[in-house]
């Protein structure tokens, strides 16, 4: 009886303290929006334009990554060849990553529970990009937001625009337009989002080079035409794009292909949403 009754009011306690958690975000991200303390993302989308646009890498842009980051194997880079044009339709795409505060309304919605970093005051400012969402979670928003994951052709068009560029802003690295490691941008973990407007993509989207790791629609499954080979392939993982603040400026490329499990939740992965035009 003692135990029952002690588990009893230690679950109560831990749901109202996961509550307080959820109120506290929620009226810190309204009562940021009324003072301008804090720029909130709010589902802001950028259109982008239908037509092709290539996706991956050529064997020239791989070679040109080993130079640069002196990397020791051309096998590193494999999975992101052969460059292949895709055509897609228009459609939207956030123009931030999903914040803590979007989060926040989202788990006082539907009462879901909030990822554990909410109570890491290192990683849950109101507009620090949600993390520690596992995908199937992250695709349960995007779809109360009305929205869904973007496929990995989505994503990297959005991120390189439509002449193969190695980064959002052009084709050389640049320390200060993203949040990566170690690069003497004063951020230790997540920033908050929008904070590199020189790294935004030719369409206006904030944050595709580091920050977060972003969940895409889509399985780690080889391009067409692409040999390696390669015993991660297949239903296992799904993608992930855009490096992190943990990443160094070569994962931060958005042809590179990160991989996860679809229930991982890690301090260094988040999402954004898009709709059909």
């Amino acid at each position: 009886m003692q135990v029952t009754s002690g588990g009893t009011l230690q679950m109560k306690m831990g749901f109202e303290k996961k509550f307080h958690y959820v109120r506290f975000f929620l009226i810190a991200f309204l009562f940021s929006g009324v003072f301008g303390v804090f720029k909130v993302s709010a589902g802001e989308t950028v259109l982008v334009p239908e037509g092709p646009f290539i996706m991956g890498s050529s064997e020239e842009d791989i070679q040109w990554a080993v130079r640069q980051f002196h990397s020791e194997s051309l096998d590193w880079y494999r999975d992101e060849t052969p460059a292949h044009t895709v055509t897609l339709p228009a459609f939207h795409i956030d123009k931030y990553e999903v914040t803590v505060g979007d989060y926040a309304l989202y788990t006082e919605a539907t009462g879901k529970p909030p990822p554990r970093e909410f109570e890491n005051p290192r990683l849950n400012h109101p507009n620090q990009p949600v993390v520690s969402v596992p995908w199937r979670q992250a695709k349960d928003y995007c779809l109360w937001a009305k929205k869904r994951l973007p496929t990995e052709a989505e994503w990297e068009k959005a991120a390189r625009g439509t002449d193969a560029r190695h980064y959002p802003w052009g084709n050389e690295p640049d320390a200060l337009n993203a949040n990566i490691r170690g690069m003497g941008d004063n951020y230790r973990n997540t920033s908050p989002v929008g904070k590199f407007p020189e790294g935004a993509s030719p369409y206006g989207v904030m944050d595709m080079s580091g920050n977060v790791w972003e969940w895409t629609e889509d399985w780690y499954q080889p391009y067409s035409g692409n040999e390696y080979d390669n015993d991660f392939y297949g239903e296992k993982f799904k993608v992930m794009k855009g490096g992190s603040w943990y990443s160094n400026q070569d994962l931060a490329r958005p042809a590179v292909r990160g991989k996860a499990f679809p229930d991982q939740k890690k301090n260094y992965i988040g999402f954004r949403c898009v709709a059909s035009k």
